[in-house]
């Protein structure tokens, strides 16, 4: 197995998020979940564009289908390597947001796609043209864009 998808593996299985593909939540809660843990500081060298549901790498998207590959076939190399100790602490310090709240009704996929999409509209707009992008983009997540902050705030992931 290819260091990069061991990398990948490592990194799904420090936050409790199975690598499994199968479906579009899933393939979302991979993307969004990496996503996030390289804003936290763990960078796998993916870069994210925007999409229809929110940053979106192509070349992640090609790694989980390979990692996943790879696992089918049998292969268990990640299981001889390890996390470093600092890279298992900037993951862990965003572990709390990666299930959603229990007062947001959401998917956990659709809660990561809704963090994700704030963090990156939040950088890359101001705040009200963020918001409004979110609003017309993502109707469905949008009443829950406060909590979004609240969460990416509390783990030092959004600063203003």
């Amino acid at each position: 197995m290819k260091t990069k998808l061991i990398a990948l593996k490592l990194f799904l299985e420090e936050l409790g998020v199975p690598p499994d593909i199968d479906t579009v939540d899933e393939r979302k809660r991979v993307q969004k979940t990496i996503y996030l843990g390289q804003i936290a500081g763990v960078d796998l060298g993916y870069h994210f564009g925007w999409y229809l549901k929110g940053p979106y790498s192509p070349e992640l998207t090609k790694d989980y289908y390979d990692l996943d590959e790879a696992l089918t076939e049998g292969d268990l190399e990640y299981q001889k390597k390890e996390l470093k100790g600092q890279l298992k602490e900037k993951l862990q310090s965003i572990k709390p947001i990666v299930n959603q709240p229990c007062d947001v009704p959401l998917s956990q996929a659709d809660w990561l796609e809704l963090l994700a999409s704030v963090h990156y509209q939040y950088t890359n707009f101001d705040q009200a043209t963020a918001q409004a992008n979110i609003e017309r983009e993502k109707s469905a997540l949008a009443p829950y864009i406060k909590r979004a902050e609240e969460a990416l705030r509390n783990t030092h992931l959004l600063n203003n």
